[in-house]
């Protein structure tokens, strides 16, 4: 057992919060696991004596699975997302939450699509319940999505006390997994909410790294760093070994960071870290770099075994075959953009979650879990007919995928009522512009119902395997900033491709990464490159090379060899 998993025990028994930050490769999710063990090992008796239970909050239904599997689903520990865990808490005070709503929606901007008249909500939500839909807000029935979760449930905990006090009676252990990619609105819940209200009844405990922190769209980024005052309330523990990375790419990390020193356990090879700059024609980049470290380095290396890792995502893209997805989505606007990136946006999530699921269970032939899947959706079958008939819509809908465009998918989703679209898809395929009502408009809100219907338009007008291109990338995990990412995954050789041509540059810059620059001149870009940069490098096993594509090099010359080293950085031309 490490220092840091005695330091979280000693925590748990002086009942002090704390926050775990583990270094990239340090088994931070096996120090979140051992702490659930240790805790239904000592706590069990008197906890289920008093009802209570552990909650043990994820990010991701996948890390929520990954939970339960490596604690043997014990009755003891309520793992849950985020989303799932404050609904869980939240539901049941209803008069709450309608206050809480109309006070968001007070809140919005005005140019907000979601925003509605005040009189006109709180008469709604004198007839409706407040509910959690997957399919869309829609506050004149009640209904809250992701982001406005978060944003309702902040208002709920901040102006009703003794929900804290009930969550806590309820949940005296708080385990928070990758606490850097949870939003402020969280953080605040847990730390400016729950632990003010009860220091002696509960325990939080936060468990991630702030530099693997690479989420920054929609209207709840990642928090990353913990303000100071907040963080002034946890007992700090850093957990320095490094169980993955070579022993050269250790050293490299150590350069990027100073916040936690890693080091190697026994099994950790030499390794090599190196810096490639790439003059000529970047387009057989990669190539000549591949050949570079194969003849002069004697790498051996596998496509198999190995990762490009591309930081800029119209590279991405292009390459993985969803360009035209990005750039409607990036047409609309930074924050669509930025969402559909995260896989945060609830238009491409539909497809994430539930269309492509659908399609590639009928297409594995799986019986099983496709039934599982429909009847979840609300499916109805009557008998050997129905069954006869979902058969014919499902080979129907497996053959749209291969060649139709976005609408005519989802116009045969809507038709065969294989599973409810989102309200917003059926709007928008429905009708056309209404033009009586876009008369009534103010001329603001009618230019925002254009971009909208453009939007609509040009999304629905590509051809579905840009869909299935978008979800081959997200599940596979290529970087850069999709859900985690790359983060958590390990592969033999790792070439990191930098390239700030068509980069966000509100947001990273590579170049003045190196140089130095954004240090003073834009620090909060400088943290977010740096943060990008660390995941991506921290994924090598044995050899990284690092193939930057961009120009300005003797800017970057001292801060190259300042991380990799004088002879660790080559030029190819």
């Amino acid at each position: 057992m490490s220092e840091a998993d005695t330091a979280i025990q000693q925590c748990i028994e002086q009942r002090k919060s704390f926050v775990l930050d583990a270094g990239a490769g340090s088994g931070k999710t096996y120090s979140l696991a051992q702490a659930l063990r240790y805790l239904c090992g000592t706590k069990r008796g008197e906890m289920s004596r008093a009802g209570q239970s552990i909650a043990c909050i994820t990010y991701t239904n996948a890390a929520r699975d990954e939970i339960t599997e490596r604690t043997g689903a014990q009755a003891l520990i309520r793992a849950s997302t985020i989303h799932d865990f404050l609904w869980h808490v939240i539901q049941p005070h209803q008069n709450a939450l309608k206050a809480a709503l109309i006070k968001f929606n007070l809140k919005l901007d005005a140019e907000s699509s979601r925003k509605k008249d005040d009189v006109e909500l709180r008469e709604a939500l004198v007839q409706v319940p407040v509910t959690y839909s997957d399919t869309g807000s829609n506050f004149l029935e009640g209904r809250l999505h992701h982001d406005d979760l978060l944003s309702v449930a902040h208002i709920v905990f901040t102006d009703n006390p003794f929900l804290s006090r009930l969550v806590a009676a309820k949940y005296p252990y708080v385990l928070v997994d990758e606490y850097q990619d949870a939003s402020m609105a969280v953080i605040n819940i847990l730390l400016a909410c729950l632990l003010p209200a009860n220091p002696d009844d509960v325990v939080v405990g936060l468990f991630g790294d702030q530099l693997q922190n690479i989420f920054h769209g929609g209207e709840h980024p990642g928090v990353g760093e913990i303000p100071a005052p907040l963080l002034s309330k946890l007992t700090r523990i850093p957990k320095g070994e490094n169980h993955r990375c070579s022993v050269a790419v250790i050293q490299l990390l150590n350069r990027i960071r100073t916040d936690i020193e890693q080091y190697p356990m026994d099994k950790n090879v030499e390794g090599s870290a190196i810096y490639l700059r790439m003059d000529g024609d970047a387009t057989d980049a990669l190539a000549r770099a591949r050949h570079f470290v194969a003849t002069e380095l004697r790498w051996s290396s596998s496509r198999a075994r190995d990762k490009e890792l591309y930081l800029t995502h119209r590279l991405i893209a292009k390459k993985a075959g969803y360009d035209g997805v990005l750039e409607v989505f990036t047409k609309r606007g930074s924050s669509y953009r930025d969402r559909l990136l995260n896989g945060e946006d609830r238009r491409i999530a539909f497809f994430l979650d539930r269309v492509e699921p659908l399609a590639e269970a009928w297409s594995a032939n799986n019986s099983g879990r496709t039934l599982s899947i429909l009847r979840a959706s609300g499916y109805e079958f009557s008998r050997n007919q129905g069954k006869k008939a979902a058969c014919e819509a499902l080979d129907q809908f497996i053959r749209l995928r291969d060649k139709a465009t976005i609408r005519a998918v989802l116009e045969h989703i809507r038709d065969a009522r294989l599973f409810p679209l989102l309200d917003e898809f059926t709007d928008r395929l429905a009708a056309p512009i209404d033009a009586q009502r876009v008369a009534l408009m103010d001329s603001e809100a009618e230019e925002r119902e254009a971009r909208e219907w453009e939007f609509y338009t040009g999304f629905f007008g590509l051809t579905y395997d840009q869909v299935r291109s978008y979800t081959a990338f997200f599940n596979e995990h290529t970087p850069f900033a999709t859900k985690h990412g790359v983060k958590g995954k390990e592969f033999d050789t790792v070439f990191v491709v930098l390239n700030d041509k068509g980069a966000n540059w509100n947001l990273y810059s590579f170049d003045k990464y190196l140089s130095g620059e954004d240090a003073s001149a834009n620090p909060a870009r400088f943290r977010r490159t740096r943060n990008v940069f660390y995941v991506c490098c921290s994924r090598a096993i044995r050899n990284l090379a690092v193939v930057d594509l961009g120009k300005q090099y003797a800017s970057k010359r001292q801060g190259a060899e300042a991380l990799f080293g004088v002879d660790r950085c080559f030029r190819l031309e």
